[in-house]
């Protein structure tokens, strides 16, 4: 049903960005329904976009951060060549270049709806299920060799690139990771 002050369903807008944030509340917006539809709006749902993408997203960063700060990493300081980046490594950069394909053309659509779930999907299944799950022993390896530097610079690269990818969706959240691993304004 649609949302009216008169029927008693309408949400106050500026209470539930209080409470979960504008980045939450505009990625679940446009992760309901495409933009062309009525809102099907329910508070639960950003409970869960809240959970399953920010939280996600957040808890890679810190993990990648936690793991560089305590080996002294700056992935921006050594460059490992394409070739010699392990399986995986290729494979996540394969899948990201990918995501950057389809969040383009459905931005080039107007399709945001499109973009969020493309974004959300590469973020949780991909990013953090496969590649950071997959690699953990590599990040906790004692020695700085060829393939800890291969991790810490694919990870660095596709976190810098959501990053970019979420910034016209999500903006807070976005600059506050960007920064944070560029030492750059956006």
């Amino acid at each position: 049903q649609k949302m009216h002050k008169s029927k008693g369903n309408s949400v106050e807008p500026f209470s539930t960005i209080e409470k979960y944030g504008a980045d939450p509340t505009r990625w679940y917006m446009l992760s309901v329904s495409p933009v062309w539809t009525p809102l099907k709006f329910d508070e639960e749902g950003i409970k869960e976009v809240q959970a399953k993408f920010f939280n996600t997203l957040k808890n890679t960063y810190t993990f990648f951060q936690m793991y560089a700060n305590t080996d002294k990493v700056d992935p921006t300081k050594f460059k490992v060549k394409y070739s010699n980046l392990e399986e995986i490594d290729k494979w996540l950069i394969s899948k990201y270049n990918n995501l950057v394909k389809n969040v383009t053309d459905a931005m080039e659509e107007y399709d945001l709806n499109k973009v969020v779930k493309y974004i959300n999907f590469f973020v949780n299944e991909d990013l953090s299920n496969w590649y950071i799950r997959r690699n953990r022993r590599r990040f906790w390896g004692s020695k700085l060799d060829n393939s800890k530097k291969a991790v810490y610079q694919t990870t660095y690269e596709v976190l810098v690139g959501i990053c970019e990818l979420i910034a016209p969706i999500a903006p807070f959240t976005s600059e506050e990771i960007y920064i944070n691993l560029t030492n750059n304004e956006s």
